[in-house]
């Protein structure tokens, strides 16, 4: 692996990075903490990358742990530090987020965090990056129908959460020209 493959993998993917992970963690700062974690680990491990998926969906996969990862050690440091028990984030966006999204993407963030995880993965690399359903099985390590099942299943719940809100007709339109159903 060659230096120059990094830096343009980094120019290339950088952007979906932070997208991805700012649709799982609410504070910029933490953002770029774990897409920092999430390059280096590439950096580390590229000697390691066989080819055998594209490099946005193995820097992706990567990324996906790194925010495991990160969620893992806050869990551990909230149990031992009972600072941290004030410093609980307020579900209310920050000044930032607020400039940054539009009503429509804060109501579809705060519907998709309150989803499980997975159920919230599969949906943002499928809708939001379009991942095809194979890209985003080869991230999770599962096979195509189950990522497809996934999905209908995901959607089905954010559709509860959203209920009549026009934002979910866009999320309902742009599902159909993907070919998923909510029947």
């Amino acid at each position: 692996m060659v230096e120059h493959d990094l830096d343009e993998w980094y120019r290339l993917y950088h952007r979906d990075v932070f997208a991805y992970i700012g649709y799982q963690v609410r504070s910029r700062h933490d953002v770029e903490d774990i897409a920092q974690e999430v390059f280096v680990r590439v950096l580390v491990g590229a000697d390691r990358f066989q080819g055998l998926a594209a490099p946005k969906t193995w820097i992706l996969a990567i990324a996906r742990r790194a925010v495991a990862d990160w969620y893992r050690k806050k869990r551990i440091k909230n149990l031992f530090s009972l600072s941290e028990i004030h410093d609980v984030p307020s579900d209310e966006p920050s000044l930032y987020e607020r400039a940054e999204l539009s009503a429509k993407e804060a109501a579809l963030r705060e519907a998709l965090l309150s989803l499980k995880k997975d159920d919230r993965d599969v949906i943002v690399l499928r809708m939001i990056h379009d991942f095809s359903t194979e890209e985003t099985a080869a991230i999770f390590g599962w096979t195509s129908a189950k990522t497809r099942t996934k999905l209908h299943r995901a959607l089905k719940k954010l559709q509860e959460l959203l209920g009549g809100d026009p934002l979910f007709q866009q999320v309902i339109q742009e599902a159909a020209e993907k070919g998923v159903s909510f029947r």
